[in-house]
């Protein structure tokens, strides 16, 4: 059996009050054998002492990064903190945060964090990630690391972000430790069956124009139709002059192994090519997409209904959604709609926590309906147990 429940607070100025609000919210919940606490919130929840509080005030292991915008049922918003907290007597959280990550201690950093945590015992039903957003060593790159070495066991979570460009402020944090390199590995062992819903884009939002990569070096394209990137874009009438806003403007990528296409970004243009948010090897078929207001509403409404049909239909515990934070620029300046649709969706049919993410990670599903690891940007993802 496990349990979720969640607590809140908007209390940055004052420490202790949004200490109070947090403990008071939990004084009646039961905590079982097992107990650990996911913190979604605002960055200035770390730098002004109220992590660390928490670390202190409650009796379970916190784990937690900074995001752009978190909700629990009936309250969230762009500058929240919000606690989940999952406790079972049958099923058990054990956690790690691993040393700093850099490009030339990737593979060894990540090893070692996964071995501190595989020490529980069995291997784990569900591993939950909490990645560094950086610009030198990617997402798409540690989950793919964490695939290799669980042997595609599912893996769940976000990349930390906050508000700057340079990612000053977005930690990844486990009990009093906090950093902007290093992530956070929680495993659940026992009996809880996981399932995956994610949605980027509409379908009216979808390019009419399928084209295959021809030249990739990981997540750089570098040419598309055995054209280089750029005379690509000129071939379908597209000024890449004017694609300032790169990250707005996604690919589809079709990886040809019977899952849904994956929504990419692409960070950067030039002429060595696209740099995209994800590996998209030579053979994918991609199609360009356009995202807007009415895409993100209604991409969060279709996932979130499939979700909800899942529980009405085989029971769950909780839904925990991660969706991208980009989305929320897309819809600027009602950058708290998304929030709010999906806790109108959600009101209180069961416990829900939802986490704006600087990328998505979430399993997919093959036609033979096998999980397959992926790395999302723009999307919308849902995971029920």
């Amino acid at each position: 059996m496990l349990t979720m429940f969640s607590a809140f607070t908007n209390e940055i100025d004052d420490t202790n009050v949004a200490v109070e609000e947090i403990t008071a919210q939990l004084k009646d919940k039961k905590l079982l054998k097992n107990t650990v606490g996911i913190i979604a919130c605002y960055f200035e929840f770390v730098e002004n002492g109220t992590i660390e509080a928490l670390c202190q005030a409650l009796p379970f292991d916190l784990i937690g990064c900074a995001v752009q915008g978190s909700a629990v049922n009936g309250n969230g918003g762009m500058e929240q903190l919000s606690l989940t907290v999952l406790t079972s007597d049958d099923i058990t959280f054990t956690s790690a945060i691993s040393e700093p990550i850099f490009p030339e201690n990737f593979d060894t950093v990540v090893e070692n964090v996964y071995a501190e945590v595989a020490q529980s015992g069995n291997d784990p039903s569900l591993i939950f990630l909490l990645g560094p957003i950086t610009t030198d060593v990617s997402g798409h790159k540690i989950l793919k690391k964490l695939d290799q070495l669980s042997g595609g066991l599912p893996i769940f979570g976000t990349l930390s972000n906050d508000t700057s460009l340079k990612y000053e402020s977005s930690y990844v944090f486990r009990n009093n430790e906090q950093h902007l390199r290093k992530m956070v590995l929680l495993f659940l062992n026992g009996d809880i069956k996981p399932r995956f819903y994610t949605t980027s884009i509409t379908t009216r939002n979808i390019l009419r124009q399928n084209a295959v990569v021809t030249e990739s070096s990981d997540y750089l394209v570098k040419k598309i139709n055995d054209l280089p990137v750029m005379d690509y874009f000129k071939s379908i009438g597209v000024q890449t002059s004017k694609l300032a806003a790169v990250s707005m403007l996604p690919f589809l990528v079709d990886f040809g192994d019977g899952t849904a296409p994956a929504a990419y970004s692409m960070y950067d243009i030039s002429e060595s090519g696209a740099y995209c948010g994800g590996e998209i090897p030579v053979g994918s078929l991609i199609t360009f997409a356009e995202i807007d207001y009415n895409s993100v509403m209604e991409t969060a409404e279709i996932t979130l209904k499939q979700a909800l049909n899942d529980v009405e239909q085989n029971g769950a515990h909780g839904i925990i959604a991660i969706p991208c934070f980009t989305r929320s620029l897309v819809i600027i300046p009602n950058i708290e709609d998304e929030i709010k649709k999906s806790l109108e969706i959600v009101d209180d049919k069961i416990p829900f926590a939802l986490i704006y993410s600087g990328g998505e990670i979430c399993p997919t599903y093959n036609k033979q309906q096998k999980i397959i690891n992926r790395f999302h940007n723009l999307t919308y993802t849902v995971m029920v147990f």
